[in-house]
């Protein structure tokens, strides 16, 4: 893993750290909120939400261990946990039901739910939003039918198959995602927590938008499209790493007006990105944040580093001083973008200026990780783990920036790699024990 490059079985790994922590969070929730206490009606609201979301697991786990996987679960989460205590506190944890309807539907359980309404909206994390002006709406799932009605107004009726695929169309105040060809990823313009993500200050410049126009989701979707394409004819394998992880895109805008992406930590394989302006800049932006996911899923298991307040390193691609963590990420996204252009640059088909553009920027990331790489070795703040993490960025990076390094190199490594079906088990013994390349 430490060399960037799609690893077999690695998605289901990752997949699997990930739920782990989510269970976690959850627990830390309920624990919490059994230690406020809540008041009778949102403790008795709280068992409701808890009792739904293990009534959904037993169902049909793999459908819910994949909705609460969501980009949208994990930041929900996130901001539930960092709400003071108090009503802050209570609000956030009666959005727990709208996390357990999501998971419910997917796994196909039936229920009946009353949900609390916030700023004119019910956001059902990962599906879309119903708007309300009402202070409540009733969420009823009922085999292949979804009911959503406020107290005095007519309701909804929607399919339950067609919701879960993005196939509604936006017709009465549900609000469906757009969906993303060529993968399972969503442009997500309505969820109010995934644009944000408490305590990052440093990214307080990037502000929700919604795409309002048909056309607007379009050009979102083109540009996905075309991104994946240029993917596939420059190194298929990291296309299909994007595809399969890639949930949700995220549209925002930068503060100044300018272009940004981010991934938020709390929320994995979430790319939030002002609107690109051509294929390669969005196919630049997907594998950057993708590593910035994976990074942040083997955080949560492994400690690559230990922090210092004092320790601050310069770096090629900011002007502020970075902690030890920032520098391994951002040297570990570095690192897969030289790969990148590197390889956009052997492309035979695209033109002979593209191709020459493509290797300044592949040799321009190559200087930035090589700077970065010695400050990390010079730390003194690297775990063993991050030590051989580490080691297998430079072994990556030696490999991009050796004569041999084009696409001869590159298929030799393809037909080294073993067998595709290479199993979970092994990938995990592969990431976990040190063999990180």
């Amino acid at each position: 893993m430490g060399e960037t490059r799609p690893v077999p079985g690695e998605a289901a790994v990752l997949e699997g750290w990930l739920h782990s922590r989510r269970l976690v969070l959850l627990k830390t929730l309920l624990t919490r909120a059994e230690r406020a206490p809540l008041a009778g009606p949102a403790a008795h609201a709280l068992r409701a939400h808890w009792t739904l979301l293990e009534d959904a697991e037993q169902l049909d786990p793999a459908a819910a261990r994949r909705a609460l996987g969501s980009p949208a679960a994990g930041n929900w989460l996130a901001h539930a946990l960092a709400a003071p205590s108090g009503e802050d506190f209570a609000a956030a944890v009666a959005d727990l039901g709208a996390l357990a309807a999501a998971v419910a539907l997917a796994a196909g359980a039936d229920f009946r739910l009353d949900l609390p309404v916030s700023a004119g909206r019910l956001t059902l994390p990962g599906l879309g939003a119903y708007l309300c002006a009402a202070p409540r709406v009733r969420v009823a799932a009922h085999g292949g039918t979804v009911t959503l009605a406020p107290p005095d107004g007519a309701p909804s009726s929607l399919a339950r198959g067609a919701l879960l695929r993005h196939e509604v169309p936006p017709t009465g105040p549900w609000r469906p995602l757009n969906p993303l060809p060529g993968g399972c990823a969503v442009l997500d313009d309505r969820d109010p927590h995934l644009a944000r993500e408490e305590g990052r200050a440093g990214l307080a410049g990037l502000l929700p938008t919604t795409v309002t126009a048909p056309g607007e989701a379009r050009e979102w979707q083109e540009l996905w499209t075309r991104a994946l394409a240029l993917l596939r004819d420059a190194d298929p394998e990291r296309a299909a790493e994007v595809a399969a992880l890639v949930r949700t895109v995220v549209p925002v805008r930068w503060k100044p007006d300018g272009r940004a992406s981010a991934t938020r930590l709390a929320a994995p394989w979430a790319v939030l990105t002002t609107l690109p302006e051509s294929p390669q800049e969005m196919a630049e932006v997907l594998v950057h944040e993708v590593q910035h996911s994976k990074l942040a899923v083997l955080g949560g298991v492994v400690r690559l580093g230990h922090e210092s307040a004092e320790a601050v390193y310069r770096v090629g691609w900011r002007s502020d001083p970075r902690p030890l963590g920032a520098v391994m990420q951002g040297t570990y996204a570095h690192l897969a973008l030289a790969d990148l252009w590197g390889r956009l640059a052997d492309r035979a088909a695209a033109p002979a200026a593209e191709r020459a553009a493509a290797r300044r920027r592949a040799a321009d990331y190559r200087a930035q990780v090589d700077h970065a790489l010695f400050l990390l070795m010079g730390s003194g703040q690297l775990t063993r783990q991050g030590t051989e993490f580490v080691e297998g960025m430079r072994r990556r990076h030696e490999r991009l920036g050796s004569p041999g390094g084009g696409p001869a190199v590159r298929a030799a490594e393809h037909a080294e790699g073993g067998d595709p079906a290479d199993d979970a088990e092994n990938a995990a013994d592969r990431l976990t024990n040190g063999h990180f390349g």
